[in-house]
């Protein structure tokens, strides 16, 4: 195959990969499917541009494959590909209609995706532009670096390996175009060879380098995370009316609705003997829009192990139960059981308890600081059914009552008007908090991460869900409760953090593993009653609520404990038989990957001692290298001493031009191996270089090499090559 060619296609597929970067990000930050399509048609595309195709034909087999490709995304099994294509020039046709009207939010999915491919179609032509014409990448090089690092720090694209690749990649791209450059500068001649000697050397050290930069100790972030800073700012400058968010758990409540994307980023992992909700924050004031806490002055101060000030301690003779958190992105606050009764954390530090927003957060010398490790211990809780429901609106009429009824003036009256519907067949809080639970079960409405609707500046949130969208999330749900429980005379408060989290597995045979999330961070509704302190409700659908009921009947009844991974599916119960066959599951699992494991303990166990080892082989190898010209020699020695035949002499001389390239004395373009033999004579003062290239060229030319005339060119290869390793 053409050595020229060979090395184009390394150069195409180095571009194809780089190229591909753009597209991994896609389907986590945008609803892009079909992405190995347009993966597909970049790798198409350059081999096309690779292959001396005529330039009208290489377009019309373009243009035929983004068709194709479009016909099996958006094409009908009832419709024959001729029918298709007339849908489809009257697609594009209506929509270029509307993108000369700048209607651009309504234009359709099909004509997006041709966009997507002509705009695809042109990267690759610039690519192969840049590449084979310029031979200059570090403009498309740096834009990538640059596109990843923005993805990485404002979505939910986590950049780490990209980057690595994109390094590689980069590094190998410029290293060979570099050379490239040279050698079309300089004129050299046997391109193919010198090319093989320098990517090779190049890529070792270019994976070598990565290797040692990932490997190594890494300092700390210096300066803060800068992203809530400028979205903080922005949304100061510039107030939020639409967008899609990023779900996981955000202080800021005071602007509810809208699309969030999903992230299954893992927050904490809790090892604990039951499965409950994780509460962070509970907020009290209703704004229209959102929530806000209620600033108090009250704060409690505490250190590990102590009692916490808390209002969700449980008062049941429960045996004391632990859990314990392991944070891969923590946050100050402390993430909370029901029936919670202390914390042991960092011993150098204290908790604080704020008593406006009800959440426990870490101080370590008088600033909030973070824990990556903390234990809790809670008890059950368990509440009295015939407590709750003897508790009668008449019987509390204090200002916390009144706190936890607030209500904006303006709420429309048409929230009142249903939260009196839903309620007026009930006597005391327990079942009106129950029958307004139920009504959001009831079908009407549904449960969406995408369509979800922001209130405009005249709109009451709950208003716009209860009566005009009834689509949306968790916030949704437990808003619009709370403010139902509100209206109808019931304190009740929003409580925000995480679901229960995804099961994985047993420590041993008592304490169950659950993952949780950002995809777990969920809200809540809680209920107040005299007796029994704040009850949590659950309206959300998809949500089952876990909250332990006791009644006289019976003893104890225990609603179906549901995880809540993905809310927009419904939840599987966590039974004893799902438990059994997902510990099978792990048993294989552990076994299928034992050999990796303990590969991947070794190396972190030896990860110092393994840098090392490569250091020395890296010096090693450069100084191997750099002195070539002294220990090359000795191995062309032993390589041809018993060898007499003509090919041998040939090889031998070949070789000996190698060695002699390296020493120093170098062949210019265009010279003849006889005016480089009278060269080489006069800086070594001697005729063997020219005795010995009249015997290569009657080999080359006569094919009459004898013995005794080896034996003769042998002596006068040996002395050169002696000469020749300085």
């Amino acid at each position: 195959m053409n050595k020229h060619f060979v090395s184009t296609l390394i150069l195409y597929v180095f571009g194809f990969l780089l190229l591909w970067e753009w597209l991994r990000p896609l389907n986590q930050i945008t609803h892009t499917g079909h992405l190995y399509y347009f993966v597909i048609f970049i790798a198409f595309s350059l081999l096309i541009n690779l292959l001396p195709v005529n330039i009208w034909l290489r377009r019309l087999i373009k243009a035929s494959t983004i068709l194709l490709f479009t016909y099996s995304i958006f094409g009908r099994q009832d419709l024959s590909i001729f029918k298709w294509f007339m849908l489809f020039l009257e697609d594009v046709y209506l929509n270029i209609k509307l993108l000369f009207s700048g209607n651009i939010n309504d234009l359709s999915d099909m004509f997006r995706t041709l966009l997507f491919f002509i705009l695809l179609w042109i990267m690759t032509y610039l690519l192969t532009y840049w590449l084979t014409i310029r031979k200059r990448i570090l403009i498309f090089y740096f834009m990538t670096i640059l596109y990843v690092s923005v993805l990485d720090t404002f979505t939910i694209y986590n950049g780490e390996w990209a980057i690595v690749r994109i390094v590689v990649l980069g590094f190998a791209l410029l290293g060979i175009l570099f050379f490239q450059r040279l050698l079309d500068k300089e004129q050299i001649q046997n391109r193919g060879n010198l090319l093989n000697k320098w990517v090779i050397p190049l890529i070792v050290m270019i994976v070598a380098s990565v290797f040692l930069g990932y490997a190594s100790p890494k300092a700390g972030p210096i300066w803060p995370d800068p992203v809530p800073f400028i979205q903080s700012k922005a949304d100061n400058v510039f107030p939020r009316k639409g967008g899609v968010s990023r779900i996981g758990y955000s202080p800021d409540d005071s602007k509810l609705g809208g699309p969030f994307i999903g992230d299954n980023r893992v927050v904490f992992e809790v090892r604990t003997p039951t499965k409950q909700y994780w509460r962070v924050e509970t907020k009290d004031t209703y704004t229209g829009k959102g929530w806000e806490g209620t600033e108090e002055s009250i704060q409690g101060k505490f250190l590990s192990g102590e009692d916490a000030p808390m209002d969700i301690a449980s008062t049941t003779d429960e045996p004391m139960r632990k859990a314990s958190l392991d944070f891969k992105i923590s946050y100050p606050h402390i993430v909370l059981p029901y029936g919670f009764f202390t914390v042991h954390g960092n011993e150098d530090g204290y908790f604080k308890y704020d008593a406006g927003e009800k959440i426990l957060s870490y101080h370590a010398d008088d600033s909030p600081s973070k824990l990556t490790h903390y234990e809790i211990d809670y008890r059950r809780t368990a509440f009295s059914l015939k407590e709750m429901r003897t508790t009668y609106p008449s019987q509390l009429n204090s200002p916390a009552t009144i706190r936890f009824t607030q209500l904006p003036l303006n709420l429309p009256e048409r929230v009142r008007d249903l939260a009196e519907e839903l309620t007026k067949d009930q006597d005391n809080w327990f079942d009106k908090a129950k029958a307004i639970e139920r009504y959001f079960k009831s079908g009407d409405f549904v449960y969406s991460q995408s369509d979800v609707a922001i209130p405009t500046e005249d709109q009451d949130y709950v208003d716009q869900f209860l009566f005009d969208t009834k689509k949306g999330y968790c916030d949704n749900f437990s808003t619009s409760m709370v403010v139902l429980l509100r209206a109808a005379g019931v304190p009740a408060r929003w409580a925000k953090g995480y679901s229960a989290g995804q099961y994985n597995g047993e420590t041993d045979g008592k304490d169950r593993i659950y993952k949780v999330t950002n995809n777990d961070a969920h809200s809540w509704v809680e209920v107040y009653f005299p007796s029994e302190g704040w009850v949590p409700f659950e309206p959300t659908i998809g949500f089952s609520n876990h909250t332990t009921i006791v009644n006289d009947e019976e003893k104890e009844t225990t609603a179906p404990i549901t995880p809540a991974i993905q809310p927009s599916k419904p939840n599987q119960l966590d039974n004893k038989d799902d438990l059994k066959q997902k510990e099978n599951k792990q048993t294989k699992k552990k076994d299928a990957i034992s050999g990796s494991a303990i590969i991947s303990a070794f190396i972190a166990k030896s990860k110092y001692i393994l840098v090392g080892i490569l250091l020395v082989v890296i010096i090693t190898g450069a100084w191997l290298y750099w002195q070539r010209s002294k220990w090359i020699p000795h191995i062309l020695l032993w390589r041809f001493k018993r060898k007499n035949d003509a090919d041998t002499l040939v090889r031998a001389y070949e070789e000996l031009l190698k060695q002699l390239d390296r020493f120093g004395i170098k062949r210019n373009i265009g010279q003849t191996l006889r005016e480089y033999a009278s060269y080489v004579d006069f800086h070594f003062d001697t005729k063997d270089m020219s005795d010995l290239t009249q015997c290569y060229e009657r080999a080359i030319y006569r094919g009459d090499m004898v013995e005794t005339e080896w034996e003769y060119a042998s002596k006068l290869w040996e002395n050169l090559i002696k000469k020749a390793t300085g």
